[in-house]
């Protein structure tokens, strides 16, 4: 399957948003952080990546731009 730059990019961004919301989780300022949103959010981090790494990005990309 190919996919695009922006699909790629996407998907990068999306580990992001859920690895920062993983921190913001853990390392609560008040109260006491939920183990179980954690777990869920490092078990989404860990997928995003293996998918990101081999999930069929085919990086054959045309990175010519056409006008």
């Amino acid at each position: 399957m190919t996919h695009s730059v922006e699909a790629i990019y996407q998907k990068a961004q999306v580990l992001h948003e859920k690895a920062l919301a993983l921190h913001r989780e853990r390392y609560r300022v008040q109260g006491t952080y939920d183990r179980a949103a954690c777990q869920a959010l490092f078990d989404d981090v860990c997928q995003l990546a293996q998918e990101l790494q081999h999930g069929g990005v085919n990086f054959d990309i045309d990175f010519g731009k056409t006008k």
